[in-house]
């Protein structure tokens, strides 16, 4: 068994052959078990990065919630960690050189501190192309830095 379910939404099919930006994206199986990481040696170090470990990991804990959160790709996606500062243009600018964007909306919240917003592109290839480039953006706040948080939409987007 290769421990990947037909209905899982993150399978090699789901992304197989997406552009992003300029780029097709090709996704298969490996043949091998683990990844073993270049030595510091090796001219080709920087195309393996390791982020078991990253802060911004965003399944790091072997029980995480978030992997209960992990949907099929789609036009809509969830923005998560937005300082309260940024305004729906600041986003609309970061995410308009990526795709048209069709919908948007920022989400309640219990958290006065951080927004979520839900943002609809025509096509799924761009939402991909949105996530991959601006996942975990950093936005320098008043108390710190704020990461960004992008995956894709449960339900899509639904009107208010």
């Amino acid at each position: 068994s290769s421990g990947i379910n037909a209905e899982c939404p993150l399978r090699p099919g789901s992304l197989n052959g997406v552009v992003c930006g300029d780029k097709k994206i090709y996704v298969s199986y490996s043949i091998y078990m683990e990844v073993q990481m270049p030595k510091p040696t090796d001219e080709a170090q920087d195309l393996t990065k390791d982020f078991s470990d990253s802060p911004l990991h965003r399944f790091r804990k072997a029980n995480s919630k978030l992997r209960e959160n992990v949907y099929a790709p789609s036009p809509c996606l969830h923005l998560s960690n937005i300082p309260c500062e940024i305004s729906e243009d600041e986003i609309r600018d970061l995410f308009e050189n990526i795709g048209t964007i069709v919908n948007f909306r920022f989400l309640t919240s219990d958290r006065p501190d951080k927004k979520m917003a839900l943002l609809e592109f025509t096509n799924t290839s761009a939402a991909i192309c949105g996530l991959v480039q601006l996942h975990n953006k950093e936005f320098k706040t008043d108390t710190g830095k704020q990461y960004l948080r992008i995956s894709f939409s449960k339900a899509g987007f639904i009107q208010k």
